[in-house]
Parts: C-alpha cells; sequence; structure tokens
C-alpha cells in the first residue's frame, strides 16, 4: 500500500512524500487528485500544532484540561476533553509546548553536525531519527554507506524497538493496575537500557551512528554477552506475556478501547503498530534495505489497544530474535568498505527509517557542504491525530490505555 507521510515546498512547487510499498520516493503533487488519494494530505500540508482545535458545545458540555504537566505524561503537552459527565465528546491536543523549530535548528549545520542534532528530536526514537537524516544527508552527497555501517545500523534499530515497545506494554499495564507484571516488565525495560549502555556506550543509543561510520563497536566479548541477554529477555518476556494473556481483567480493560477501523487507520496515514493493529500491512521491515534477513510483518485484526500492544508484543520477540542471529556473525563485517566512494558538496536526498512507532523520513538539501533545506516527517504527528480520533466516545478510564497504546510522544510530533 502507499502512504503519505509528508508534504514539502521545493523550488516553488509542491511535492509528496510517499512510501511506496516500504520505499520513500518523492512525487509531485497534482492538486485536483491528491486529496483525494491521499486523506491526510491536508492534515500534513497545514502541520497544524494544535490538533483538532474545534470546541465542541452542548448542554452540559465543558472542556476538562488535562496537562501540560501532570501525572501520566511523560512529557509536557495538553488534552483538552470535552464531555458532559464521563463520556469524551471530542478531544483537542497542544503539541506547542514541545515545539522547538529542530527543522531550523538543523538548517546551516553540517551534516555530521546535523545527524547529531537529528538524535535530539526525540531521545525514544534517536536512532530511527539519526538514520533517516544519514541516508538522506549520504544520498544528497552520493554516498553508500559500506557494509559495517548499514548492518549495525539495522541492529541498532532493533535495539530502539526493544525497548520501546517494552516501556509501552509496561505503560498498558501499570495502567490497568496489574502491578506485578508491571514491576517485572520495568525490570525488562530497565535491563534493556543496560544491554544498550553495554553495547554501545549509551543507554538510548545516542552518538552512535553518524555519516559512513559507527562509532564505540563492541569487543567480541560485549556482543557475546548481549547475545545470552537478549536471550533472557525472550524468555522472561514470553513467560510474563503468556500469564498476562491468562488474565481476563488486564484484557477486558484493553479490549475495545480506542478502537479504529482499518479506513481510519490508512486515511490518517498510520504506519507500524498502529497500523498493522487493524490488519493492513505496511512493508516497512525493509524500509532502510538493510535488513539480512527479512523480519516478519506482525498483523492483529480488532484495531483497539490490545491488538496494538499484542503487535508490539510479537515485534518484540522477533526484534530480539533477530539481534541475537546477526550479533553472531557481526565479526564478519570488519573488512566490508565501499571502494572509490563518490562524494558531491552538493545534492538533495531523501532517507527513510522505521522507528517503533512509524516511519521516520527527512528530505535534505545540500549546498557548500551545509544543509540549506531540511524537512522531517515523524510517527507521531499522525499518530496524534489518531489518538484524537480514538478517544472518541471513550470514557476517562480508558485514557491512558489509548494514548499509551499509540507509543506517540509530543517531542516527536512537534519536532
Amino acid at each position: 500500500m502507499n502512504i503519505l507521510i509528508g508534504v514539502l515546498q521545493k523550488e516553488e512547487n509542491e511535492y509528496l512524500v510517499v512510501l511506496k510499498e516500504g520505499k520513500a520516493c518523492l512525487v509531485a503533487s497534482e492538486s485536483e487528485t491528491t486529496g483525494k488519494e491521499y486523506l491526510n494530505y491536508q492534515i500534513l500540508k497545514e502541520h497544524n500544532l494544535l490538533i483538532k482545535g474545534e470546541p465542541v458545545s452542548g448542554y452540559g458540555v465543558f472542556r476538562f484540561r488535562y496537562g501540560p504537566v501532570t501525572s501520566g505524561l511523560r512529557e509536557a503537552g495538553s488534552f483538552s476533553l470535552y464531555t458532559y459527565g464521563e463520556k469524551i465528546l471530542h478531544t483537542t491536543i497542544d503539541l506547542n509546548w514541545k515545539h522547538r523549530q529542530m527543522e531550523q535548528s538543523m538548517t546551516g549545520q553540517k551534516p555530521d553536525d546535523a545527524v547529531k542534532l537529528s538524535e535530539k528530536v526525540c531521545s525514544n526514537f534517536a536512532v530511527s531519527h539519526s538514520v533517516a537524516c544519514s541516508l538522506a544527508l549520504e544520498n544528497a552527497l552520493g554516498i553508500r554507506a559500506n557494509t559495517l555501517v548499514r548492518n549495525w545500523r539495522t541492529l541498532l534499530m532493533e535495539a530502539e524497538r526493544v525497548y520501546n515497545h517494552l516501556h509501552v506494554i509496561y505503560k498498558l499495564a501499570s495502567a490497568a493496575a496489574q502491578k506485578v507484571l508491571a514491576s517485572h516488565l520495568g525490570a525488562l525495560f530497565e535491563e534493556s537500557l543496560r544491554i544498550n549502555k553495554a553495547l554501545s556506550g549509551s543507554r538510548y543509543l545516542m552518538g552512535i551512528n553518524q555519516i559512513n561510520h559507527i562509532n564505540n563497536l563492541p569487543a567480541l566479548d560485549t556482543i557475546r554477552k548481549t547475545i545470552k541477554d537478549y536471550q533472557g529477555i525472550i524468555f522472561q518476556f514470553e513467560k510474563l506475556y503468556k500469564h498476562s494473556l491468562s488474565n481476563p481483567n488486564f484484557l477486558d480493560r484493553l479490549h475495545h478501547a480506542g478502537m479504529l477501523s482499518r479506513e481510519q487507520a490508512s486515511s490518517l496515514g498510520l504506519s507500524r503498530p498502529s497500523l498493522r493493529a487493524c490488519g493492513l500491512e505496511d512493508n516497512l521491515n525493509g524500509a532502510t534495505g538493510e535488513h539480512l534477513i527479512a523480519l516478519p510483518v506482525v498483523t492483529q485484526q480488532e484495531g483497539d489497544a490490545l491488538a496494538r500492544m499484542e503487535t508490539r508484543a510479537e515485534e518484540l520477540v522477533n526484534s530480539c530474535q533477530y539481534l541475537i542471529d546477526h550479533l553472531k556473525v557481526s565479526d564478519i563485517w570488519e573488512g566490508y568498505n565501499v571502494a572509490d566512494m563518490a562524494v558531491k558538496p552538493e545534492g538533495e536526498g531523501l532517507g527513510i527509517s522505521h522507528s517503533p512507532s512509524g516511519a521516520v523520513g527527512y528530505y535534505v538539501v545540500i549546498k557548500n557542504n551545509r544543509v540549506s533545506y531540511l524537512r522531517m516527517f515523524t510517527p507521531s504527528y499522525p499518530g496524534m491525530h489518531a489518538v484524537s480520533e480514538a478517544l472518541k466516545d471513550q470514557v476517562f478510564t480508558d485514557f491512558p490505555f489509548v494514548y499509551d497504546s499509540f507509543g506517540v510522544h509530543f517531542t516527536d510530533a512537534a519536532c
């Protein structure tokens, strides 16, 4: 399927950033048909930081404001929940609290400095942003990263997926008052961050990826220990997850919470777990073109918070197994390099990666070895629209299940 992830201006013409079967391409916009073909076109073009900003009125309706700093929100941002009691009629989401103009900050930078800044857009997706940005810059400069770099980028993205999925499932268990399950998941989440630290020197895998280079490559002994550590995560998580699926109290809280239809998910331009939980495939597993063995595409059918959790749970195990299998052969990548690598002083490039919550895209223009133009496209922006849509007609106690199950971040959405 084709997914529109961004709209940009280039030389006074409008272009669409489209994922066609998981591959990113730039397509000239045809104003008469674009809005009909891609229902999220206007949303992405306007990129309004006040999502669903139209207030709702009626007998007994009032606005309940949640945020910007309050229990249950990991970062500054606010929700306006319109209700006449317990049922949520409409949700407005304000992203302005985390709008830091990151695109402008990266413009004018040298390529390596732009990559470093991309990690600061959203720390939970530091690798995904860094890989998408570096791929765009490498394409603009005429660089094809060597095999070692390409393979380690893929491993780092899967390591990022593991700890993010663990955190989302932990949040859902906590919201459902499953204290024992949440405690064990929290311990596994912390273990995944410790593995990251041992493997790369950074708990959130920052400062590792650069243009055609990987910093802090681990020693062979560290890699061997990491393999055993991921085997341990699979063993512990599968035991916990199997037990959680036999708990009707937990499943009842998630079942039918924040349901999206296939049509809604597709029209919002969702990808990865939020789309796959509705039974749709996005072919993003091979988006970077670097997977040595294709990861299976996991789908569910219900489109609710439970389906999104189940999708993440299966992806988590698959990512751990991928890391185990490929770390075993990582020592043979050392000798791979690209000879006679062409480097252009200027050019334009598009890069895509698949973060734990969806597609991350970067488009850059390089002039005189500086970034002269940069646009980024993140999964949390359409994800926030999906949160607003999915909260409609829910009750207040369902809020954390809906919000947390999408795995979105204000920093990633606002940029």
